[in-house]
């Protein structure tokens, strides 16, 4: 069958058929509307329209306020990047509570609103393409008055950032390794698709944790897919201190980015050091109680990518293993040394018979 496609009214979110002029319900103009697929994610390419500056609506979202005749708004509860995200009620849904993600076009330049329009919809498609515990869903996608809205599952509970501010910067080795398995869990989940995505942007604010311990991976702004073959990304994306050295150069971004991303994200959260305060800078671990994590986040944080651990698999199943408390009786260095697992039979000469393992483990290209 082929696929319906449709114009959304960004007055009143009506679908209209791809001939019209004015909505069928509403009246308003769509002339300058987005034209959106149905399914959202049968399709990657979604054109976008950008809304003339003044069709732009500038008013601040109240509370109360309903969006689409079927979303009322209820408070805003974060903001960044292009636009604000607010908590609301499906009035049409049982009154479910959904997060409203929303990209103001407001003060922005051209080639800025093409970008974030763009960020918009990469976003919007890759969720909707993406079923997995550790990923928000994604319910509805919208124009109205001249913004763009995301509507997704709301996830009770807070960033890790400020999980981690309340805490006093650092987490205790249980709670790192519980965060550490559900983000490489994801991830890898995200890199084995068809193609790869990379998620590019992994950082404590980008993550969401509930009161269960339950773990999100929020903002794909700048996920994207990977292209074998591709030489180079378009521009360079990342936060700094959380993107790996690669992410800075020419050489497009594959996975092993992302290895580097939660390997820094792991450190920060058993040491308390802000990664972005010095990036690539980072001091020794101190984990005399668990030598093997020690050794697997130095062998992530590698600068030469093809050193660190070949797939996220591996770092969530050496992970698992480590939390299980399946660890080897080692004896302390007498020199301090920062190995990398290439390194480690110098580095404690007792685990000689076990070193060659724990690097086929974390090293072979199983995924």
């Amino acid at each position: 069958m082929g696929q319906d496609t449709h114009l959304f009214c960004a007055e009143c979110g009506a679908a209209n058929p791809t001939h019209a002029r004015f909505c069928r319900f509403c009246g308003h103009s769509i002339s300058t509307q987005i034209s959106l697929p149905q399914p959202l994610a049968s399709n990657p390419s979604i054109p976008i329209a950008v809304v003339p500056a003044s069709e732009r609506d500038s008013q601040p979202l109240k509370v109360r306020e309903l969006l689409k005749h079927r979303y009322r708004l209820v408070k805003q509860i974060g903001s960044g990047g292009y636009g604000k995200i607010y908590q609301a009620i499906d009035t049409e849904f049982m009154d479910r509570r959904v997060a409203i993600k929303e990209m103001i076009q407001q003060g922005l330049g051209q080639q800025e609103l093409l970008d974030a329009a763009e960020s918009f919809k990469r976003e919007a498609v890759l969720l909707a393409t993406l079923t997995h515990p550790n990923l928000p869903s994604i319910y509805d996608y919208f124009s109205e008055n001249g913004n763009w809205y995301l509507v997704m599952s709301f996830i009770e509970g807070e960033t890790l950032e400020h999980y981690l501010q309340q805490r006093g910067g650092s987490l205790s080795i249980e709670k790192v390794l519980q965060i550490g398995i559900q983000l490489a869990t994801v991830l890898s989940f995200l890199h084995t698709r068809r193609p790869a995505i990379v998620f590019r942007d992994l950082k404590p604010s980008n993550v969401m944790r509930t009161p269960e311990g339950q773990i999100y991976l929020i903002d794909f702004g700048i996920a994207r897919h990977f292209k074998y073959g591709k030489l180079k990304d378009t521009m360079v994306l990342g936060s700094p201190g959380y993107a790996a050295p690669e992410q800075y150069g020419r050489a497009q971004t594959t996975p092993q980015a992302d290895v580097y991303s939660l390997g820094i994200v792991l450190y920060q959260l058993i040491t308390g050091i802000d990664p972005s305060h010095s990036p690539f800078a980072h001091k020794d671990l101190e984990l005399p109680q668990h030598p093997q994590l020690r050794i697997l986040i130095l062998c992530m944080l590698e600068l030469d990518p093809k050193r660190r651990p070949s797939s996220m698999g591996n770092i969530q199943r050496e992970l698992q293993r480590i939390a299980s408390g399946k660890v080897i009786n080692v004896q302390k260095p007498a020199a301090r040394v920062s190995p990398t697992l290439f390194q480690v039979q110098a580095y404690i000469p007792s685990w000689r018979s076990s070193s060659s393992a724990i690097r086929r483990s974390i090293l072979s290209p199983r995924s």
